[in-house]
């Protein structure tokens, strides 16, 4: 692990991260404007639109490259995406000439994940009418990789095309439940998420609804025909127990692959931040893309 990562860790230690997520968790800041048009890289060529009065933004370097992403932001459904998630974008964009979307998904309490589901599948039918012809792919980060995993099983089982042959989730939140066994050998290896909070965040998600429904906790659903999946993890976070989990189902469907790359040693999200880690990751993550 670099020094970069293990410090960064300490401090998040050190300072009490998980009890300041789970204050945000009770009371989360709204209009915290970081996916604002004008703080992103000004040469980047940006769109917004909107689905259902939900923003999207959308990043087309015109590489011949003939794909495109569609991003799902982590906050357990109820955080606002961040700074880290425009990085994302903007690597992906400039440095590896994908396009991409991200899409700012209704967040609990304001809404249940009745309407974020809705909005996001009728966000992939008006990406897939404006770029006809190209390949869709799905990514999401934490949260947003749960639901990129739940919208891949709802388009399969409704039989819409186009596909996304391949996904990438990012230290998934695959079980909302919070129930596997496991879970409290890495609560106190994760200095990112508490599980009070993200039990919390889960309730208020799903309004009532059991929470190992697969449209709230993916890792129940069926897993075949799912396509390629790219998965990164930490090994020091509460979610991968549910990772390794979802890697063995996968691996014993028809129809689906799974390719999972570990951060040894890793907190919960590394991708996101600014490490010597994140970079390999994120060249991981182009390259199983771009890949014929």
């Amino acid at each position: 692990m670099s020094i970069g990562a293990s410090l960064f860790q300490i401090v998040l230690r050190l300072i009490g991260f998980r009890e300041i997520v789970n204050r945000q968790f009770q009371n989360p800041p709204r209009n915290t404007r970081a996916m604002d048009n004008d703080k992103f890289q000004k040469d980047l060529p940006l769109q917004s639109w909107s689905i259902q009065g939900f923003k999207l933004i959308s990043i087309d370097p015109k590489t011949s490259i003939n794909g495109h992403l569609i991003f799902f932001h982590g906050g357990a459904y109820i955080i606002e995406a961040s700074s880290f998630h425009r990085r994302l974008m903007e690597i992906l964009a400039r440095d590896y000439g994908l396009a991409i979307t991200f899409v700012d998904y209704p967040k609990a309490p304001e809404h249940t994940f009745q309407t974020t589901i809705g909005v996001v599948l009728d966000a992939y039918l008006e990406i897939a009418r404006r770029n006809p012809g190209a390949d869709l792919y799905l990514i999401g980060d934490s949260a947003g990789g749960g639901l990129a995993l739940s919208l891949l099983q709802v388009l399969r089982d409704r039989g819409i095309t186009p596909f996304p042959p391949k996904s990438v989730l990012i230290s998934p939140w695959l079980d909302l439940s919070m129930s596997n066994e496991l879970i409290p050998e890495y609560e106190h290896k994760d200095q990112l998420l508490p599980v009070e909070g993200l039990i919390y965040a889960a309730e208020q998600y799903a309004g009532g609804e059991d929470l190992k429904n697969p449209l709230l906790s993916p890792l129940y659903g069926d897993m075949t025909d799912l396509g390629s999946l790219l998965l990164f993890c930490g090994a020091n976070e509460v979610f991968y127990p549910d990772c390794v989990e979802l890697t063995q189902k996968i691996s014993g469907s028809p129809g689906s692959s799974i390719e999972c790359y570990i951060g040894e040693n890793m907190m919960h999200d590394w991708i996101m931040f600014p490490f010597r880690e994140s970079r390999a990751g994120i060249r991981k993550l182009a390259q199983f893309i771009l890949a014929e």
